[in-house]
């Protein structure tokens, strides 16, 4: 079984906007991973939807979405979805780590990742380090 890596908003709005200031960092720490199953879940692929369609427009929007549907059908990603037990889950993390500002999409994302024995998250969000999962990404001090 390959490798598995979760992908975050924070990476998919990098690899999809050629205006984020580490656009190119993140398509390269991107292919480098090529042979990694890289995995998702349907909260951070709705976040993505709607940051692109705010912000970029509807065609970037869709493209993302026909990308996700591309690797899901290739074998390359796979999406996980939200249910109640890792919402259950999710709930009780974000009252363990209520100190932190993590969203209800991250905490699903660490459930996520600690039910699949996940261990890196291809991630711009610091939020990833604070739960204790190690970051795959370009940023200078990481």
């Amino acid at each position: 079984m390959n490798k598995l890596i979760f992908v975050d908003t924070s990476a998919w709005i990098m690899l999809i906007n050629k205006d984020e200031a580490y656009h190119q960092a993140a398509v390269e720490t991107y292919n480098e991973m090529s042979k990694a199953t890289f995995v998702v879940s349907n909260l951070v692929v709705g976040e993505t939807y709607t940051w692109l369609r705010k912000k970029v427009g509807y065609k970037k929007a869709s493209t993302f979405l026909k990308v996700i549907e591309d690797k899901n059908d290739l074998n390359q990603l796979k999406t996980v979805y939200s249910e109640p037990v890792l919402e259950k889950q999710a709930a009780q993390l974000l009252e363990k780590y209520s100190e932190h500002e993590f969203s209800y999409a991250d905490a699903v994302s660490f459930c996520i990742m600690q039910n699949l024995r996940v261990k890196q998250a291809f991630t711009y969000d610091r939020q990833f380090v604070i739960a204790g999962f190690d970051v795959v990404n370009d940023l200078p001090g990481r």
